[in-house]
């Protein structure tokens, strides 16, 4: 959705923009022209920052520099009817223009995920408002006050500097649109990879994660809600789905890459962990979501989980490691539950020998 609003706002300044560029080409020196070229130019500039604002997924709106912005507008509109000299009422518009563009820009810099295109971003919109930082200062110094537009406009100085804002201004819609697409092909890529209940990794995706070996060893942690089918059968299905979503959000808070594999089934990979390490952490979830009390149960009831716990080497792939945690899981079930517990070799050649 916030795409589609993105979207709606870049479509919206790319129409302010084409309009004013149609009365800056047809009649620049027009009183009616002037005032919709001053009205309309700050105008797409707070729609883009509004673009920007909805592609980055911002929630905050700058109303006050909005304000600044339309008492600027109104003011340079003023003494557009009041005829004053063009080099005393544009240096109005320059300000709410570069006002307008900071709206922007402060967004792309506050931005925490910056990548490339919002770095590209910043350049493209940083360089537009110093052109209209430039020309505020520069246009009372080298223009005489009863200098005409007409006159202006003319000079080799206000023909280059109006081409690069124009260039400038297309490479900052060509980029924010770039933004939403690559931001809708994120989302669709993340939405595969998601489990929809849990918002962990789904099967596949976790599977695929585990798949590349790493310079260093880990262990990975199998886990299981104990007795699951129970609080379905007994509060409902959900019930359950709460539970879930409880012992999920426990897992996501860990900080390691979780992942959901089916059922009320989980995993966690921890690099750079030994088991034994993993086996404080596991115990740790596992007593917390024990003291966990769920507004959909009865208020006696207790959702407990078990954990198994195996190591991989360095230069092994995460996911040889499953099928030892599930083992050591299925140990940990099998013994009362509610427990962690370790995969040694030792104890699984034992058996095997027995």
């Amino acid at each position: 959705m916030r795409h589609l609003k993105s979207l709606a706002w870049l479509a919206a300044t790319a129409v302010a923009a084409t309009i004013q560029t149609v009365f800056f080409a047809v009649a620049a020196n027009d009183m009616a022209s002037s005032i919709a070229i001053s009205m309309l130019t700050p105008a797409a500039y707070l729609a883009f920052g509004q673009c920007i604002r909805e592609a980055l997924g911002q929630k905050d709106q700058h109303w006050r520099l909005y304000a600044v912005v339309a008492v600027l507008t109104c003011l340079g509109v003023a003494l557009r009817l009041a005829d004053v000299p063009f080099v005393y009422r544009t240096s109005i518009f320059q300000a709410s223009c570069a006002l307008a563009l900071g709206d922007c820009l402060f967004r792309l810099w506050k931005y925490k995920g910056r990548g490339a295109a919002e770095y590209a971003l910043c350049v493209v919109v940083g360089g537009t408002a110093a052109m209209f930082v430039y020309r505020f200062f520069a246009y009372p110094i080298m223009f005489s006050v009863g200098t005409k537009y007409v006159t202006i406009s003319a000079s080799d100085h206000e023909r280059t500097t109006l081409t690069v804002s124009a260039i400038l201004s297309v490479a900052a819609l060509f980029l924010a649109l770039a933004r939403i697409i690559n931001g809708v092909i994120y989302d669709y890529r993340r939405l595969s990879e998601m489990d929809s209940l849990t918002g962990l990794l789904n099967h596949q995706a976790f599977h695929r994660l585990a798949s590349p070996a790493g310079k260093t060893g880990g262990s990975v942690i199998f886990c299981d809600i104990d007795h699951f089918k129970s609080i379905n059968d007994r509060f409902g299905h959900l019930a359950g789905d709460k539970a879930l979503r409880a012992f999920a959000d426990l897992l996501k808070a860990s900080g390691f890459a979780a992942g959901r594999l089916g059922g009320e089934e989980f995993a966690l990979i921890l690099p750079d962990l030994a088991p034994e390490v993993a086996a404080i952490e596991a115990e740790r979830l596992r007593m917390k979501y024990a003291g966990m009390r769920h507004s959909a149960l009865a208020e006696d009831a207790r959702v407990t989980a078990s954990f198994g716990i195996a190591g991989y080497e360095p230069g092994e792939e995460p996911r040889r490691a499953f099928s030892r945690a599930d083992a050591a899981l299925y140990a940990a079930k099998s013994s009362g539950r509610n427990r962690v517990a370790l995969h040694v070799e030792e104890e699984t050649a034992a058996s095997a020998a027995a």
